[in-house]
């Protein structure tokens, strides 16, 4: 093998790891991008709207005996009945209607790919029985296609990464430098999917501590 083919070789080498690790931090731009969280403060009749996402908020303030249903925008892909008073559209933004013909937005989020209490059940709740004690109902989203999307791009990129880090475990090595090629191959890969795992862990909560924080 000449001079050239050993460095072509070597690049292709790097290359996989390089790709696999920007497969794995897109997922992370994505979610920060995509991210949006939600939290209602009641007490009594008055409420609390907050909204954030990573790169802004809002802040809106109503009062229960103002809700004239919850539900969702007209842009859904199909009509589902969702509580007592509320309807809507499947897969579209939850809503606040309010009886002066105003809405206020929840967050865009396909139905089931919301996390936490905060959804059109809690809210038609809300609205439908009255109310003694302060109500803190909150949840974050981070869009259902991401969902699916996200997780399998890291999971090629660790793939990506393993295949270009491991060492060969071919018959025609020595018994000696085979053993020890196994014992590396096993350790890597124990020690990056423990490290891939609690990395990913600590992002999300801290996404989602972050999207239910109450300061802008």
């Amino acid at each position: 093998m000449d001079l050239n083919s050993k460095t072509e070789s070597g690049n292709r080498q790097w290359m996989r790891p390089l790709v696999g690790v920007l497969l794995m931090l897109l997922p992370i731009l994505f979610f920060y991008l995509n991210g949006v969280g939600a939290t209602i403060l009641c007490s009594k009749n008055h409420c609390q709207l907050d909204r954030k996402s990573f790169l802004g908020g809002s802040h809106d303030e109503f009062f229960i005996s103002e809700i004239l249903r919850i539900g969702y925008n007209s842009e859904g892909a199909s009509q589902i009945r969702t509580g007592p008073s509320s309807y809507g559209d499947s897969g579209s933004d939850l809503e606040i209607h309010l009886n002066d013909g105003s809405s206020l937005r929840v967050f865009g989020t396909p139905v089931g790919y919301s996390f936490g209490n905060l959804e059109f059940r809690s809210l038609d709740s809300l609205r439908t029985n009255p109310i003694d004690q302060e109500i803190h109902l909150e949840s974050y989203s981070y869009g259902g296609k991401l969902l699916f999307i996200g997780p399998t791009m890291g999971f090629i990129g660790y793939i990506l990464i393993l295949i270009g880090l491991v060492r060969p475990v071919t018959p025609d090595l020595q018994p000696k430098q085979l053993q020890k090629n196994r014992i590396y191959n096993l350790t890597l890969f124990s020690f990056t999917l423990t490290i891939v795992i609690f990395s990913y862990y600590i992002l999300w909560n801290l996404g989602k501590s972050y999207l239910l924080s109450h300061f802008f």
